[in-house]
């Protein structure tokens, strides 16, 4: 992205040549804004063998799903607000990073994006600068997530997912 040539343009060309072709495979673009969302989830100790927790985030343009990602967390964690703050997290990451490549390519928005979690500790968490003992553990993540909102770099909100 720093430094692009004819080859990485050949190769986007491509991947757009790509989609033209799979159109009819499910994943539907069509106009809409370049307002950002992304929605978390997890599930809690999920895999019986080691109980890791599994993390999944999805990302729209508008209305358009751009990325998404589903991983076994690496540690396991020991509760499911630390879980849901891991999750929380990496979908944080993965705003803050498309937000700023649609900056770099002219596309601002007015609106901060949204990211959708459905367990409301792991906002309370967020919204919350005094991190208590029990979450120790997980300050890193808690400082990264708390900086953007209070930046207003990013707006939490509760919903099903």
């Amino acid at each position: 992205m720093h430094a692009p040539t004819n080859a990485y343009f050949s190769l986007v060309k491509r991947i757009l040549r790509l989609i033209q072709g799979t159109i009819s495979h499910g994943l539907p673009f069509g106009p809409s804004s370049f307002e950002l969302q992304a929605f978390s989830d997890c599930n809690w100790a999920g895999d019986a063998s080691d109980r890791k927790s599994t993390s999944g985030y999805c990302v729209f343009i508008g209305s358009n799903l751009i990325s998404w990602s589903a991983k076994k967390q690496p540690t396991v964690s020991r509760s499911s607000t630390e879980a849901e703050y891991r999750s929380l997290a990496h979908a944080t990451a993965e705003l803050s990073w498309l937000h700023m490549l649609l900056h770099d390519l002219s596309i601002s928005s007015v609106l901060a994006p949204i990211l959708w979690c459905d367990y409301l500790s792991a906002i309370a968490l967020a919204s919350n600068p005094v991190f208590y003992t029990r979450s120790k553990h997980i300050e890193v993540d808690c400082h990264f997530i708390h900086e953007k909102v209070a930046a207003k770099k990013l707006v939490l909100k509760y919903g099903i997912s």
